[in-house]
């Protein structure tokens, strides 16, 4: 009886909170657009690009493809000695097209940081929006980051990430996980309290506002530079703003440690760099949001011990659930529906990767991150320990 009790327990909660998320995640996206008033700020696009395992070329086309009706000013920001990308930029963007060129900073090639820093001061634009090198913009996607700008409360913009690599496992793994979790995470949040964060993916801010708040100086020189740009947005009276806005991120993985190394970072820093900053209530909806996919881990544990059929049934119903809201999210929001040949993938997705992330709480704060070793201090500082294991 107390199994039967504790198993259906387990999987209501799961299914309430589903149901709630996918009931926020629903109501998000039947928000009406801000009003067109016809005047469209001019718009500097800062793209830090870096030699990478995907193909720049199809990003930069769709980039060159935005129907912005304002004016666009394409900022490539490249590394020195990175000639082929720089070629590349002047074929697909177009020869008139001027391509910032940035020194190493401390290894063979500039961070990203320091390719943000170079490009900024060449950018004419009154709104600036950074977007990184994996990420192929929809048409609209400058449209739908400008519009809320217009409001002299709104701080800073920013989007959703839909991951589209599935060629090994492990990129799949990590697709999938975003895709899961990604819009069952950002949006429900936005109903109880305002975002505290900014995805570093693709952001907009004016350029008066960035300014204001300190741009990209040395004090910024935080492993976590997104988190600590939206908290001194906020810090300044501002708000940021959540938007619509679904992009494509191509994140190739070929390996499993890549994918433990990159799962680690996505949740030390955070963890280190800004939940200190964050307030109690902050702080408690993080907590509450993530318990939220935990049920199917457990109701998992609990069959495996107990061996009993009512909780390995709960466990089946979990997944099945999670199957359906899956559907759902790639039918109705993402548009995109993960690959036949990954769906079996999704088991893992649900019941392992979150107890992983949960033993990620209490992990050593030292991650893998552009071929270094990094300790990571509360509070955002780091220091080098070394170059990354192999």
């Amino acid at each position: 009886m107390k199994y039967t009790l504790l198993s259906g327990t387990l999987l209501a909660l799961f299914a309430a909170d589903r149901a709630l998320k996918l009931a926020a995640v629903a109501h998000f996206f039947r928000r009406p657009a801000p009003p067109d008033n016809g005047v469209w700020p001019s718009v500097t696009l800062v793209q830090p690009i870096t030699r990478a395992a995907h193909d720049h070329a199809p990003i930069l086309a769709a980039r060159r493809a935005l129907t912005y009706p304002g004016a666009v000013q394409h900022l490539p920001v490249c590394d020195r000695a990175d000639l082929a990308s720089q070629e590349r930029c002047r074929a697909i963007l177009g020869a008139d097209v001027a391509i910032v060129l940035a020194d190493p900073d401390g290894g063979v090639i500039a961070t990203k940081l320091a390719k943000l820093r170079a490009g900024l001061p060449q950018g004419r634009g009154e709104i600036v929006c950074f977007v990184d090198d994996d990420v192929t913009l929809p048409p609209e996607a400058l449209q739908v980051l400008v519009a809320p700008l217009a409001k002299p409360e709104v701080g800073a913009t920013f989007g959703l990430a839909r991951y589209i690599a599935w060629e090994t496992i492990p990129s799949s793994l990590m697709s999938l996980f975003v895709n899961v979790n990604a819009l069952l995470s950002y949006l429900p949040l936005t109903y109880l309290t305002e975002p505290f964060t900014i995805t570093g993916h693709c952001f907009a801010l004016r350029g008066a506002t960035l300014a204001a708040v300190g741009g990209f100086g040395e004090e910024l020189d935080r492993i976590d530079d997104d988190h600590e740009l939206a908290r001194r947005v906020r810090a300044h009276g501002l708000r940021i703003v959540q938007t619509p806005l679904i992009y494509d991120v191509t994140n190739p993985l070929d390996s499993f440690a890549a994918y433990r190394a990159q799962l680690r970072r996505w949740f030390i820093f955070p963890r280190q760099a800004m939940l200190p900053y964050l307030r109690v209530k902050e702080r408690a909806l993080v907590g509450l949001g993530s318990v939220g996919g935990l049920p199917p881990a457990l109701l998992l544990l609990l069959a495996l011990l107990t061996r009993r059929r009512v909780a390995t049934s709960a466990y089946l119903l979990a997944l099945a659930l999670a199957a359906a809201v899956q559907v759902r999210i790639e039918r109705a929001y993402l548009g995109s529906a993960t690959p036949p040949r990954r769906r079996a993938l999704l088991p893992f997705v649900v019941t392992v990767t979150p107890a992983h992330v949960l033993a990620l709480l209490f992990a050593r704060p030292i991650v893998e991150w552009r071929g270094q070793r990094l300790h990571i201090y509360r509070g955002g500082k780091f220091s080098v320990l070394g170059p990354a294991r192999r």
